[in-house]
């Protein structure tokens, strides 16, 4: 992202919940001059003391009254929506901007009815994604923008969680996840997230989870370690998605792509092209930095809402509406052992044409 001057004012900023990384985004948030702390809330009032010392704000273990006797621009949201969500709601209605770590929310239902509320008060809610912002990636959007996606019929995505892994930054602790929820929401939403804005919304999936804890109860109330999914698109276009939690230290995260001109690797900080008989076109790595990643996320937000009329906000609640609906589809087609829709969970709720498509 090319660096830009600072607009004249920062947006009033709070922060609700302050899991182990938490700090370092905050920290990453601050250093952007886009946004200024005036109140920081968590269940423990020890530590939201302690980083409302360092801003020089509030502090708050009661998340009724930080709602309410607050007035900030943007909400920061890290604790997992289970626990917030009457607040998160208290926020929109009171014409507050929403960052909410992943996931969006937890399930499909609360995400349309969430980005219902914030249509209603014209504000803006986004899933706090910093793979997006990875070079390698933005890069591949870049080169699909400029070629016809008909080429392509086979698309692979397979995530390893590996040292090497572009860890996602999810809002929910392992030990917080319910049931039937683990891996393709916390881990995996970028991903998905990546295969809808780039390959529009798949018409139905097919999904298979497992759980391998040894422990049979423990299966009944941890989420999944491991997906397989198949894809089908319009357009001629299949493709598989596969997340393992026990597969050591694998690739990071590679998107490979197959066309009958062209096939491509992606990863966050590489994307290499080859001829339909594999030779090499060209092949760009790029250097690649989390906490660069995740500034640039906090600074196309920021800019959006201070300098509208200068700055478009890269993705908004479509994308992530979008993807909370093929998350649920996989989850449903695991529980029915049949191909699911998408596209249905947009019927049933009867909300805006289904995007994506």
């Amino acid at each position: 992202m090319t660096e830009q001057p600072a607009p004249t004012r920062k947006l009033k900023t709070a922060w609700l919940g302050l899991n182990p990384r938490a700090v370092g985004l905050l920290e990453s948030a601050c250093a952007t001059g886009l946004y200024e702390i005036i109140s920081i809330a968590d269940t423990n009032l020890a530590n939201a003391n302690k980083a409302a010392q360092i801003y020089n704000c509030t502090a708050f273990d009661d998340y009724r009254q930080f709602i309410l006797q607050n007035q900030p621009e943007v909400l920061i949201v890290a604790e997992p929506i289970s626990r917030c969500v009457e607040f998160v709601k208290m926020a929109i209605s009171k014409k507050c901007h929403i960052v909410k770590l992943i996931p969006t929310a937890m399930n499909f239902e609360l995400a349309a009815e969430i980005f219902d509320l914030i249509k209603k008060n014209n504000v803006r809610y986004v899933t706090a994604a910093p793979t997006r912002f990875a070079p390698g990636y933005e890069r591949l959007a870049d080169f699909l923008r400029t070629n016809d996606r008909r080429d392509f019929y086979f698309v692979n995505i397979c995530a390893t969680f590996g040292s090497d892994f572009f860890q996602p930054i999810a809002s929910c602790e392992k030990s917080q996840r319910s049931s039937g929820r683990g891996v393709l929401l916390n881990e995996c939403f970028e991903l998905i997230s990546l295969l809808v804005e780039n390959f529009a919304m798949p018409t139905q999936v097919y999904a298979l989870l497992t759980n391998q804890s040894p422990d049979k109860k423990a299966k009944q109330y941890f989420g999944e370690d491991t997906v397989t999914a198949s894809l089908v698109f319009r357009e001629r276009l299949v493709g598989t998605f596969l997340a393992a939690r026990q597969t050591g230290n694998g690739s990071v995260a590679p998107v490979r792509i197959y066309g009958s001109k062209q096939n491509i690797i992606a990863t966050p900080n590489r994307l290499v092209i080859y001829d339909e008989n594999n030779n090499l076109i060209s092949e760009n790595k790029y250097p690649l930095s989390a906490e660069k990643c995740i500034t640039e996320m906090f600074i196309d937000f920021g800019r959006a809402l201070l300098e509208p009329d200068k700055y478009k906000m890269r993705n908004g609640y479509r994308l992530d509406l979008a993807t909370m609906a093929l998350i649920e589809a996989a989850y449903l087609s695991a529980k029915t052992g049949m191909p699911e829709s998408p596209g249905r969970f947009f019927e049933i709720s009867e909300k805006e044409k289904f995007p994506f498509v």
